[in-house]
């Protein structure tokens, strides 16, 4: 049985009345104060509008509690939100200092910014920040207005949001005030330091390591939720690494957090340790990204070269974003293309472990191979069915298999993976029937096809992704109408995303036809420079039964255009 120290426990509070009951400490190697001035203007905002609409509650999430040294808690989630309240209740404290009502302004200080260690008999701050923000916090936030410490400069980035967050604390309590006679200014700020201790709420988690915190991250939908449990991570990893290597260890964390940051897909930290897992040892759900990490990374010298790994490896992660990035010079333009089609044209994404193991091991020439194969394979799951966890599970015993070693060509990598590719009979007898909703999927596919129609060398990507100059036309329109008196309007939505019934038309051509019937139609479909396009002009009506064997035409070209093997 647990210890009472060990349960999982759950408290509601508001968010002052979390900074003035607790001693709260950010761990060590946590991230560093990263809100932007929208990020704080929104809280001041959601706290503004809560009180202007008289709402007795505002609820801002889940604040998650860790035991620490000492047994003080430490915030595994909730560090922003708690750091820009303690820099507006500064700000409040500060203004009655200004105006001299000292008694207020040290009521504010001692509730929610300062306390004393009862073994030191210091003042220190009610929520310690990072090891790298806390002086500066201390110094420009927490001490008092008139003290010499609030003329540091700040020297990091995380420093300048903290200052930029202090200003837009203060100029946002002057506009609050503005409307009121003296009197009004301060009962009006008092009814915000009691929103702020009472009314604006959180759900305190408190549990007993990082790894029950983890855990938790998955079922929880908070603001920051992934940073969190990239803090949770670095946090072990920095404190495995100990005093002597913490500098070399955050200075990996920084190299492989820049080559991420550079993609501008938000916060993928966990995402990439996640699949550099799946690599490593096979099958991970994200939930276990914590553990595993935990139970693999277990020594300060493991743990530095974990963190090497991360840093080295990030780039060739942050590649499969890119069909440009420098690691695809020696790779050639088929590629590069590659690349473009599974990120823009087909937008899977539960293949990206097994073409990060590929990047990452497999040599250039079989790299090559691989990506055209994952082309196909990614069109053939799209029209069959990606089988859920299965495809899932599939792809990433796959990726292990590369990542040990064990798979070094794309022929074995095809072997390995024969018993779930669908065949080419499965393949074309889906695609005979594939409706698509997806435009991009849709022009993708026809565009593709009409390659394969003239013989290109490589129809499996395009020339031209420009929806603006090439789109998508359906034929039998959605809305039939008066146009079309022999099809009812269950038919039309049953046969309207058929790929049979859809061409590719310049996109000055396409605004022509429109919903038109099929006669007036056909002169223009017969015009068209696309192959597959003004073929259907040669039909002398348009139903069922011609948009059925036009895509069952189209099913024996695809079965080229996206072959099993290279």
């Amino acid at each position: 049985m647990p210890t009472p120290k060990e349960e999982i426990g759950f408290e509601h509070r508001g968010i002052g009345a979390v900074l003035a009951q607790n001693r709260l400490a950010v761990p060590i190697n946590q991230r560093e104060y990263s809100w932007e001035d929208e990020h704080v203007a929104e809280l001041f905002s959601d706290f503004a509008s809560a009180i202007d609409n008289n709402q007795g509650t505002y609820f801002l999430g889940t604040v998650v509690l860790t035991r620490g040294e000492g047994n003080l808690p430490e915030v595994s989630d909730g560090q922003q939100r708690l750091a820009t309240t303690t820099i507006l209740l500064a700000a409040i404290r500060d203004h009655f200092f200004w105006k001299g009502d000292t008694l207020r302004a040290g009521s504010i200080e001692q509730n929610f910014l300062k306390t004393t260690d009862l073994e030191t008999t210091a003042t220190v701050p009610k929520l310690k920040m990072n090891v790298d923000d806390n002086d500066f916090f201390t110094k420009a936030i927490i001490s008092s207005p008139d003290s010499q410490d609030r003329k540091t400069d700040p020297k990091t980035e995380s420093h300048r949001r903290i200052k930029a967050a202090a200003q837009k604390a203060a100029d946002h309590i002057k506009d609050l005030i503005k409307p009121y006679s003296e009197s009004g200014q301060t009962a009006r700020l008092l009814e915000w330091v009691k929103f702020i201790q009472d009314g604006a709420t959180v759900i305190i988690l408190r549990v007993p390591d990082h790894l029950n915190a983890f855990v938790m991250f998955e079922t929880l939908n908070d603001r920051g939720l992934k940073a969190s449990q990239a803090d949770l991570l670095k946090n072990h990893l920095l404190s495995l690494a100990g005093t002597e290597g913490r500098a070399e260890g955050q200075q990996k964390w920084a190299r492989m957090l820049g080559t991420l940051d550079s993609l501008g897909q938000g916060d993928i930290t966990v995402t990439y340790i996640h699949h550099l897992l799946i690599t490593k040892y096979g099958p991970t759900k994200e939930r276990e990204v914590f553990g595993k990490v935990k139970s693999t990374v277990n020594s300060q010298s493991r743990a530095l070269e974990f963190l090497e790994e991360l840093a080295e490896s990030a780039n060739d992660y942050a590649a499969l974003f890119n069909s440009d990035h420098k690691k695809w010079n020696e790779y050639g333009t088929s590629t590069r293309k590659h690349i473009t089609t599974i990120n823009q044209h087909l937008r899977v994404l539960q293949i990206r472990p097994l073409m990060f193991a590929v990047a990452k091991h497999f040599s250039t020439t079989e790299a090559k191979l691989a990506f055209k194969l994952f082309v196909f394979w990614s069109v053939r799951f799209l029209i069959v069915g990606g089988r859920g966890g299965l495809l899932d599970r599939n792809y990433s015993v796959a990726a292990h298999l590369v990542g040990s070693g064990k798979v070094k060509t794309a022929a074995e990598l095809a072997s390995a993976l024969s018993s779930i590719l669908p065949s080419d009979e499965l393949f074309e007898a889906a695609f005979s029937e594939a409706r698509v909703s997806k435009g991009f999927l849709a022009r993708y596919y026809l565009r593709a096809l009409e390659m394969q129609r003239k013989g290109q060398p490589e129809p499996e990507f395009v020339p031209n992704d420009d929806e603006h100059a090439v789109n998508v036309e359906h034929i039998l329109p959605e809305n039939p109408g008066v146009n079309w008196p022999n099809i009812d309007a269950k038919t039309a939505a049953a046969n309207y995303n058929r790929l049979g019934n859809m061409v590719i038309m310049q996109a000055t051509k396409n605004s022509i036809i429109g919903n038109s019937k099929f006669d007036d139609k056909k002169p223009v479909l017969a015009a068209s420079p696309f192959i597959l396009t003004s073929g259907v002009a040669a039909a002398t009506d348009w139903s069922v039964t011609e948009i059925e064997e036009r895509q069952k035409a189209l099913a024996v070209l695809a079965v080229k255009t996206w072959p099993l093997k290279t």
